[in-house]
């Protein structure tokens, strides 16, 4: 009896096993065909010489990284995306951050307005935000520069046509439409932690700063490390708004990696070299990310 209660129950495993992958099979042939595929064939392609001259595919080796790392335009293109994360990471969470603090008073009227009108930018097409900001910065009849002229500051700024301002008016857009996303998934966060903890601070006499620096800030920061490795991807995404404001220029000063690669890929056809430029970000992430998780427990806290 008792085999064959096991034989059975073994039956029954493998039976809910196969419908447990009968169920994920369509979502695993989506990833494998949409995902895992083309980084598969875009490190392939990295290996060959495929372009205009050669529209035949010859391997060439690491040839391409070795043009790649030689190019100064490529290593001018990696440094804007530096700045550009920099300039929109850190920015945007911080702001992400303190509007939610701010809007998860329950005392505050009108906060579900104010959420509402924070994350409506995230909503929008990256391509459609970007026409509004490119009205925005027009020099002749801009907002912006007619706000500058008004407080009697210097104006006619030419925001996306002078290599001084374009990246830095890249970045505005990034942070506009970012941090309303990052705002919602902070609350999120900030929901989850414990009324009688602030309670318990409030009797021993704890402050704003206090209660946000010992119960907000180290209850949050598994939130934190969501948000922040979310933003360090999308700042390696900027495409949409490149495109459409500034098209890389002035003379490549907002021109990133991801906006390179389609340059490469699909107005020159260099494949080959695209690819490999491809690679090296994937890579890059790749190892950034793991670098991340890694050391994430020297200040990442779990417990509630």
């Amino acid at each position: 009896m008792i085999e064959e209660a096991l034989s059975l129950r073994k039956a029954i495993n493998l039976k809910e096993y196969l419908s447990a992958y009968l169920f994920i099979l369509p979502s695993f042939i989506f990833l494998v065909i949409f995902t895992y595929y083309p980084i598969l064939k875009s490190f392939w392609l990295s290996l060959f010489k495929y372009d205009f001259s050669t529209p035949s595919p010859i391997f060439s080796g690491f040839s391409n990284y070795y043009t790649m790392f030689k190019t100064p335009l490529f290593w001018k293109v990696l440094r804007n995306n530096l700045w550009y994360g920099l300039g929109t990471v850190l920015p945007s969470v911080s702001l992400g951050l303190l509007f939610a603090v701010l809007f998860n008073n329950k005392r505050l009227r009108a906060k579900g307005f104010f959420r509402f009108s924070l994350f409506y930018p995230y909503v929008l097409p990256m391509a459609a935000a970007s026409m509004v900001w490119l009205w925005m910065y027009n020099p002749g009849y801009g907002i912006i520069n007619l706000f500058l002229k008004r407080l009697g500051l210097p104006y006619n700024i030419e925001w996306v046509n002078d290599g001084r301002y374009a990246l830095l008016a890249v970045i505005i857009v990034a942070i506009w439409k970012y941090t309303g996303y990052y705002m919602i998934i902070f609350l999120a966060g900030l929901q989850s932690i414990d009324e009688e903890l602030y309670e318990v601070a409030i009797i021993e006499g704890a402050n704003s700063l206090q209660k946000f620096r010992y119960i907000t800030f180290p209850l949050l920061t598994p939130t934190t490390f969501f948000v922040v490795m979310i933003a360090i991807i999308n700042s390696f995404q900027a495409i949409d708004q490149v495109f459409v404001m500034t098209d890389g220029g002035p003379y490549n000063s907002t021109n990133v990696l991801l906006f390179y690669i389609y340059e490469n890929a699909f107005m020159y056809w260099n494949l080959g070299y695209a690819s490999a430029v491809n690679s090296f970000l994937f890579v890059v992430l790749l190892v950034g990310t793991a670098i991340y998780f890694r050391y994430s427990g020297l200040w990442v806290r779990y417990e509630r």
